[in-house]
């Protein structure tokens, strides 16, 4: 737990001077209102002296004296609440920053396992947990605490013997507080992971509602929806069921002691061994005492919260890439001297989860070369390893066994950055923001020309058609592109690959969406693209045959390994080979042959 609060103080940084104000505030406002009811001790004591004359002028300076506490009390208590809120929200923000830097630098097979609502969930609910405990709690505890030591040591003083006895019940306030704690933070770092589970439904289901409708699960979801909200409910009732019970426990503690003082201190004024004045303060002091015991157990309950919270945050500032840039001596992306560097595998073997209980190699032993500015089709049966071939020459992934390069040069020995700004990937799966077509193709090269804007529209098939959007180039898309059909947000993805004009062109499947007419446009236009002679390497992940005709050579795998390569017509004429099994009734064709 220590260890936890020193990372969070970490993250006030250059704020630190918060932190002290803070602390020197809340100290002030303490012994202001600490010191308060000792003038009125004395104000009692001057009233009712117990020999002597009375002289109520005495009265006036003590008055003041009040009056002037209070007003400096005013003044700390603002200082103390403006500096702890502005670190608050400072730890905040630079937790919020942390986390979604370290998001952005882990690799993808984190969120392979990972759901997208568990992370926002970190990043909303879990750090205002945390903003609430360093902007109240923690500072409420240390005045708690203060509280506690000045007024008992003032009592001890004052009369040692009653002192002990009406603080008494202050030790089982104590293990009050330890038991509550030691219950309650499981219970709310349960919580916790619950709402994220809540948030993660809410993602999905918004994400997929088009899917969700078409298959009329409106009524599954609901009841998957309530029984996780139900599971929240649960555990937050455990949780609040402990604070009915400890919470409440801890308030009746102080009312004991005073039950002792009324008892004992009652007597000692009648027998005069304490002063009226003096049996005030104590009643004054254990009743200041009320407050301090009762937050504290809301500051318990509180710190607890956080520091589940704070754990669930840190495991994700903790989490290290398992693909991350060389330390030292990163060497720069080759250029080959055609243009284009090649491509080699050498004896690559590769799973998604290579420690986890479903490891499955998905390359086992890939050894292949791709020469600078070739053009290779990958082609093969589902799950035969050609999206993982694709992946880790952008260092998606690193090999668990052997090794990819580029130029001659291992992909891990290569400045991450520099590698994938030259290489431009186009996914199956399309992805494009919530911004504009223009904001989407030159994401990869914000600083893109209206000329390389357009060329890269142009071969992607999707110029004519943006022309005819609303607002042309700045339509906004939607979320997902949710404004575009599956084709127009392919080839907007192809156009982003290409606007950066890169050495290494990858397209995994990227005409699936497409039909026959656009597929045809678009290969058109790729066409001059893809040859030798564009100094260009690429690698196309297809299916349709009329794509695979693009490329120079093929490659077959099957099973993870490569089987066959060589070009269309080699590999038809190969009898019982798998390429001629896939694509051998195509071959007549009209619609299957190049142009």
């Amino acid at each position: 737990m220590l260890k936890t609060f020193y990372r969070l103080m970490l993250f006030t940084g250059d704020r630190r001077h918060l932190l002290a104000l803070g602390v020197a505030c809340a100290v002030g406002v303490t012994l202001a209102g600490i010191t308060i009811p000792w003038l009125v001790k004395e104000g009692i004591d001057r009233a009712f002296p117990p020999d002597g004359p009375r002289d109520p002028d005495l009265l006036w300076p003590l008055a003041w004296g009040i009056l002037g506490l209070a007003l400096v009390r005013f003044l700390f208590g603002f200082g103390r609440r403006y500096a702890t809120n502005l670190l608050g929200h400072v730890v905040e923000y630079r937790l919020r920053e942390a986390l979604f830097e370290r998001m952005l630098r882990l690799h993808h097979g984190f969120y392979d396992r990972t759901s997208t609502g568990e992370l926002v969930s970190r990043a909303t609910n879990d750090l205002r947990v945390v903003r609430f405990f360093v902007g109240w709690g923690m500072f409420q505890l240390f005045i708690s605490l203060l509280t506690l030591a000045v007024v008992s040591a003032v009592l001890l003083y004052l009369n040692w013997l009653l002192a002990l006895i009406v603080l008494s019940p202050m030790p089982l306030l104590a293990l009050a507080a330890w038991r509550f704690a030691s219950k309650v933070h499981p219970i709310f770092r349960s919580v916790q992971q619950k709402l994220a589970d809540l948030t993660t439904a809410v993602q999905e289901n918004v994400s997929g509602i088009r899917v969700v409708k078409s298959f009329s699960r409106e009524p599954f979801e609901k009841g998957q929806f309530g029984d996780r909200a139900e599971g929240v409910l649960n555990e937050t009732m455990a949780a609040r069921g402990l604070r009915a019970f400890y919470i409440p426990g801890m308030s009746f503690l102080p009312a004991t002691s005073i039950a002792l003082l009324i008892l004992f201190g009652g007597r000692a004024v009648v027998e005069g061994n304490l002063t009226v004045g003096e049996f005030a303060l104590f009643q004054l002091y254990l009743m200041q005492l009320v407050w301090p015991m009762q937050g504290f157990g809301m500051v318990i309950d509180q710190g607890q919260r956080a520091l589940a919270a704070c754990e669930r945050v840190f495991e994700i500032l903790d989490e290290m890439p398992e693909v991350a840039p060389p330390e030292e001596g990163a060497k720069p992306f080759p250029r080959g001297e055609s243009g284009a560097p090649g491509v080699e595998f050498r004896d690559v073997r590769f799973s998604y989860d290579a420690d986890g209980p479903g490891g499955q190699p998905v390359l086992r032993g890939v050894s292949l070369a791709v020469e600078p500015g070739e053009a290779v089709a990958v082609v093969g049966a589902t799950g035969s390893g050609k999206s993982a071939l694709l992946a880790l020459i952008s260092r998606f992934y690193d090999p668990d066994e052997g090794a990819v390069r580029v130029g001659g040069t291992d992909v891990r020995e290569m400045d991450l950055e520099d590698l994938r700004r030259n290489v431009g990937f186009v996914p199956q799966e399309t992805f494009l923001f919530s911004a504009t077509v223009w904001e989407n193709i030159t994401f990869g090269k914000p600083d893109a020309t209206r000329e390389e804007v357009e060329e890269a529209a142009k071969v992607a098939g999707i110029h004519e058609q943006i022309l005819r959007f609303p607002e042309g180039y700045d339509t906004q898309v939607g979320e997902w592109g949710i404004t575009l059909s599956g084709g127009q947000k392919q080839r907007v993805a192809i156009a982003r690959a290409l606007v950066k004009d890169p050495e290494i062109l990858l397209l995994d499947d990227a005409t699936s969406s497409v039909d026959a007419e656009t597929e045809k446009s678009i290969q058109e236009a790729l066409r001059g693209t893809l040859k030798a002679s564009s100094g260009r390497t690429t690698l196309i992940v297809a299916h349709r045959l009329s794509t695979i005709l693009l490329a120079d050579r093929v490659v077959v795998l099957d099973g993870g390994r490569v089987v066959e390569s060589g070009t269309h017509e080699e590999l038809l004429s190969r009898p019982g080979g798998h390429y001629r099994a896939m694509y051998g009734d195509d071959e007549g064709s009209p619609e299957k042959v190049p142009a």
